[in-house]
């Protein structure tokens, strides 16, 4: 199971600065609940819209669907079903990295993993694989199934938040030998027990065609695992000489990746 904020066209849409709607609220509905003139928001986005926001009909908001489309919309109706929107301006605020980054992230946690999902979400990231490794967290079906649907749910909201148009695709849960696998140029690992440099050279170098990069869990990797990595193509790297949380490390790696090829800075 994975939840794709795959990249789609719309002849409809057209191309708008980032201050198409600055200063409004951002609500999230999936494509399936947009037709021509109006969208219909969930039970839960409607919740948060009435109850928290206290917004109601003629309130002008900005809905998006996490592929792409977002517009300016204003509250129709409140109902049972759900907040009722009608549509009105749309545009694509441009506001994905060109660098395509995949974030490999060792079972942690709970609010660990929520938090390195956020922060991922908001630092552009376009996929998500949790991982078991050997000194991870493991969870059964049923609960992985359900941890799924909170970290999607929590992409959702960094995503109103930091007003990205794009959700990341967060995929269920792999063992270690099929994280390594993956078509991007670039890959590396970060590992608390390398301590000389090299990366340097390696982010001098033109941007590659996508990178994945691995977090491990608080007890870090093996050695094994580590081996395993660079039969497959990982560079080992390091994010300097003291141990970092899950979603610290996430973040740190994100941030120089996206300093180096993507659009910090």
């Amino acid at each position: 199971m994975s939840f794709a904020g795959q990249r789609t066209e719309s002849n409809n849409l057209v191309d708008k600065p980032p201050t198409l709607m600055p200063n409004l609220r951002h609500f999230f509905a999936p494509p399936e609940r947009w037709d021509k003139q109006k969208v219909v928001l969930d039970r839960e986005e409607t919740h948060h819209l009435s109850r928290v926001l206290r917004l109601g009909p003629g309130s002008r908001v900005v809905v998006c669907d996490g592929r792409g489309r977002a517009a300016a919309a204003v509250v129709q109706t409140l109902g049972s079903e759900g907040a009722i929107l009608r549509l009105e301006e749309e545009g694509f605020p441009q506001r994905e990295s060109p660098l395509g980054v995949t974030l490999g992230l060792a079972l942690a946690k709970g609010e660990a993993m929520d938090q390195a999902v956020r922060q991922a979400t908001e630092m552009g990231v376009q996929r998500i694989i949790p991982f078991v490794s050997t000194y991870s967290e493991k969870f059964g079906p049923e609960r992985a199934e359900r941890r799924l649907a909170r970290w999607q749910r929590q992409a959702q909201e960094s995503l109103k938040s930091c007003q990205r148009l794009y959700l990341p695709e967060i995929s269920s849960v792999q063992d270690f030998s099929g994280v390594l696998a993956g078509p991007e140029e670039a890959k590396f690992l970060c590992y608390e027990e390398k301590r000389s440099g090299g990366l340097r050279s390696d982010l001098g170098r033109a941007r590659p065609a996508g990178v994945r990069v691995l977090i491990g869990p608080e007890g870090g990797f093996t050695p094994e695992e580590v081996k395993q990595a660079k039969e497959a193509g990982f560079r080992i790297m390091s994010l300097g000489p003291r141990r970092l949380r899950v979603e610290t490390a996430a973040l740190a790696a994100l941030a120089i990746f996206q300093y180096a090829w993507g659009d910090l800075g």
